[in-house]
């Protein structure tokens, strides 16, 4: 059962019930007023009737009144209604009692008084199904207004409901309607505050769901092309391989050729794994405060030989700098614009790091001294498997290395351009949130 429908149900049950309870109470109280207005009605009959004994000697022994009454004195009739039996209606002479005779049950007042040396007794009688039939009608005039009411308290009900739950039933539709393809965002004007929450939630879970997917579908697409060409060459070499061992002619070149293919392959699909490692939801939680200074010192002692088998020389300028981050990312970070420098900036040329702060942010800078890179190029550079076509040094790469910086940088929430190099070549520049520093450097 929907909720809009369990609702509607307990509501308006809860009315009419309600409104039952109200007249059945109303009735009970109604029958207590009307007893004692009714016994004080017994009273006053009696009273009068005293009064009249007192003032006349001579009263018709049949009297045709809507009261029933009789009056005795010394126990003798001497007077009474129509509507009387004989014999005394009760046998209380002082007080109220219930009684039956003529087919009906009658409430009775007595009263004794002693009258001239006589005694005199009044008894006065109402039937008691005519309290009841009041009641009843003070019920039914009470109750009817409530009756004629309750449909139209129902359909302002199911109004109310409708137009409350109005957002849910349309959010329910929405999801409803939403096949397995769909991840666009649910749009709902002006919805009530408590599904605010939750709509923010869902649509950010559709988001970074096909976010998720189009990563691992564009991932998977562009590794299976990246690996297609080493794979084709690993195949070529191991058949020219197999020729010159079975011609008796193999060489070194061969095997070291193999190898070099088997470690561009090997770096291709390190690559793809550790732009996998790093998303948004493995990443929550694991920023620390790390000194960027540390970082690049340490990721520079790591490729120094790489660098002197090049000829090329490296600077570092700038003091300690405070980032919040995770450590092995800002390493992957550094160390892949790094190897971009070196790699593609050519032999016997300068790199030069450069650490610089203000109150604001701290910049992270790597220039060279290479032929650099055209200017449109400079936001392409960034993206997955894309790789510069006018380099001058033709080195062969994967085109993830500076893709993967662009996705930590986004994981830090930091800024990456790039841009000509002062030096002449190309110039990467990453611009982190600064954190404050305490005493000592250390955090």
């Amino acid at each position: 059962m929907s909720i809009k429908r369990r609702l509607i149900i307990l509501i308006i049950s809860t009315v009419v019930l309600a409104s039952f309870f109200a007249a059945l109470h109303g009735y009970r109280n109604s029958l207590e007023q009307l007893d004692d207005v009714f016994d004080e009605e017994l009273i006053t009959v009696s009273a009068f009737l005293s009064g009249f004994v007192n003032q006349s000697n001579g009263l018709p022994e049949k009297v045709d009144s809507e009261i029933t009454y009789q009056i005795f004195v010394n126990n003798q009739l001497i007077s009474s209604s129509m509507a009387s039996p004989n014999a005394k209606m009760t046998l209380v002479n002082q007080g109220f009692d219930e009684v039956s005779f003529h087919g009906k049950r009658w409430r009775t007042y007595s009263s004794t008084s002693v009258n001239e040396g006589s005694n005199v007794t009044i008894m006065v009688a109402h039937p008691i199904q005519k309290r009841i039939d009041a009641a009843e009608s003070i019920l039914f005039a009470t109750i009817t207004p409530i009756v004629i009411s309750i449909p139209l308290i129902a359909f302002l009900i199911i109004y109310i409901i409708n137009r409350s739950l109005s957002t849910l039933i349309t959010l329910s539709n929405e999801i409803k309607d939403k096949n397995t393809d769909d991840l666009t965002e649910i749009v709902i004007h002006q919805p009530p505050e408590e599904l605010a929450p939750v709509i923010r939630r869902m649509n950010n879970l559709f988001l970074r769901l096909a976010n998720a997917f189009d990563r691992e579908k564009q991932l998977a697409a562009n590794a299976a092309h990246e690996l297609r060409t080493p794979i084709s060459v690993l195949k070529l070499t191991a058949h020219n391989i197999q020729s010159e061992f079975a011609q008796q002619s193999l060489t070194p070149a061969l095997i070291s050729e193999l190898n070099d293919n088997v470690s561009r392959m090997a770096h291709v699909i390190e690559q793809m794994i550790s732009l996998y490692k790093y998303t948004p939801d493995q990443f929550i939680g694991k920023k620390t405060n790390e000194n960027l200074r540390d970082i690049v010192q340490e990721v520079i002692s790591k490729n120094y030989e790489m660098i002197a088998q090049n000829g090329q020389t490296i600077s570092l300028e700038g003091d300690d700098a405070w980032v919040s981050g995770e450590h092995f990312a800002l390493s992957t970070l550094f160390e892949n614009i790094l190897k971009n420098a070196i790699k593609y900036s050519g032999h016997s040329t300068e790199i030069k790091v450069t650490l610089a702060q203000d109150s604001l942010a701290t910049t992270l800078t790597v220039e060279d001294s290479g032929a650099g890179i055209d200017e449109a190029d400079y936001l392409k550079i960034f993206e997955r498997f894309y790789r510069v076509q006018n380099a001058v040094t033709r080195e062969k790469g994967s085109g993830l290395g500076l893709s993967i910086v662009k996705h930590i940088c986004d994981l830090h929430s930091a800024n990456i351009e790039a841009s000509k190099s002062s030096l002449g070549g190309l110039k990467i520049s990453i611009l982190f949130h600064r954190i404050k520093e305490v005493s000592e450097g250390v955090m």
